[in-house]
């Protein structure tokens, strides 16, 4: 059994090539991993503009104005999103001017129209402004020639806002890497099914389908094997032509856990079995490799919902981040425990937490109660991780403690 940075560190050293390369519709790509760096080709904002509704004027023609001696000024006309106003603005006038409406040619700052008042062709200014305020600088977002977004980078929506402000509507991003879900165990039916006394429903797979579409990755289900050796080499046959292969159940030291002897007899290569974590001890990682076809990254997972779950996020998705190139890190911080956890043995826990801001701004961090392995409600309510080392014997109320946020 090894521990758990050890583990990482041999799925670091095994995975090495990235998915290839491909472009798809701007509006398809949110979620994608970009492949290369999105290099602007224009400044944005591509003109100086007012950042509020008011006035365009001259800095220095109100440098007196106040509430009690308003300044005022002469209206010349108007600038508004997508009208220009053409002329030139001299001492003691203004142009009236809408909010994102290109900066006039001699005005050098806007005053928001809540400080004026206009009336037949004059406006009062009742404070003076600086130079420059109020307005939004040609190049201020992105200058032409810069990494707007960077590749290895998760497409969010407002990468894709990016995106599309500079005119890119095809996108290069790092293909789906196909992974395969294979759940053993003659007690699992489908979700839709009704179980009779010895059956449960197969949450596990379902739960993993959704996180590796949320992760970036294209999931098949292959199905449910039967604790039988020639039901799960036929399936193991299907899963090992995917990138990756997750199985759930059958990994651990029962009479009926056969996976082990069947991953071993198709040929994958076993790199660990076991990590001295708490959930999820019994988890296997090997590869497997045909002649002239891309090494298979085989993870089996525990059986038991939440073991599955939580091996999954600190396991296969950096996986699935290395094959894409994503360059994005494990969200860590610290938080206030707000109750005592006591831990009694050397395994590496991760407990689910919530996290929340008290009165005082400071995040603190809870149990979502029972840690049982079968309980998946603590997974749903979870939105991180506390994590307490192997030498650790858990955290009193007060301490600041490790999170991994989900």
């Amino acid at each position: 059994m090894i521990n758990f940075q050890e583990a990482i560190n041999l799925i670091k050293e095994n995975i090495n090539r990235i998915t290839p390369e491909e472009t798809v519709p701007l509006a398809l790509c949110s979620n994608r991993v970009l492949s290369q760096d999105i290099v602007s080709n224009e400044d944005l904002p591509l003109f100086d503009n007012s950042s509020m509704d008011g006035f365009a004027i001259r800095a220095e023609d109100v440098t007196e104005a106040s509430v009690e001696w308003p300044k005022e000024l002469q209206v010349i006309g108007e600038s508004s999103a997508g009208k220009n106003f053409e002329g030139l603005v001299n001492i003691n006038q203004s142009v009236r001017i809408m909010t994102g409406a290109k900066i006039p040619e001699g005005s050098n700052a806007v005053v928001e129209v809540e400080s004026t008042s206009e009336s037949d062709g004059i406006v009062s200014i009742r404070r003076s402004v600086q130079y420059g305020e109020m307005i939004r600088k040609k190049g201020e977002n992105i200058h032409s020639g810069d990494i707007s977004i960077p590749k290895g980078k998760l497409i969010t929506s407002s990468d894709v806002g990016v995106l599309a402000s500079l005119g890119i509507n095809n996108v290069p991003v790092r293909t789906k890497p196909i992974i395969g879900i294979l759940s053993s165990g003659n007690e699992l039916i489908e979700p839709y099914k009704i179980p009779l006394e010895n059956q449960i429903r197969n949450s596990s797979a379902s739960a993993i389908y959704t996180a590796i579409n949320e992760s970036g990755g294209e999931p098949i289900d292959i199905g449910i094997a039967k604790d039988n050796k020639i039901d799960l080499l036929d399936k193991f046959e299907i899963g090992l032509r995917y990138d990756i292969l997750i199985t759930t159940g059958g990994v651990s030291m029962g009479k009926y856990d056969l996976l082990p002897e069947v991953l071993k007899e198709m040929g994958v290569e076993v790199l660990f079995y076991k990590v001295n974590i708490k959930p999820g001890k019994p988890i296997m990682f090997g590869t497997y490799k045909e002649p002239n076809a891309e090494t298979c990254y085989v993870f089996s997972l525990p059986g038991n919902p939440v073991s599955s779950l939580v091996t999954y996020k600190l396991f296969v998705l950096p996986a699935i981040k290395l094959l894409l190139g994503d360059n994005s890190n494990q969200i860590k911080i610290k938080a206030i425990l707000l109750h005592d956890i006591n831990k009694n043995d050397n395994k590496k826990y991760f407990i689910r937490g919530i996290i929340c801001n008290n009165e005082d701004g400071e995040l603190t961090v809870r149990s979502t109660g029972t840690q049982s392995s079968g309980a998946l409600i603590s997974m749903s309510l979870a939105n991180c991780l506390i994590v307490f080392d192997e030498e650790s014997t858990g955290g009193k109320i007060g301490e600041k403690v490790n999170v991994i946020m989900l």
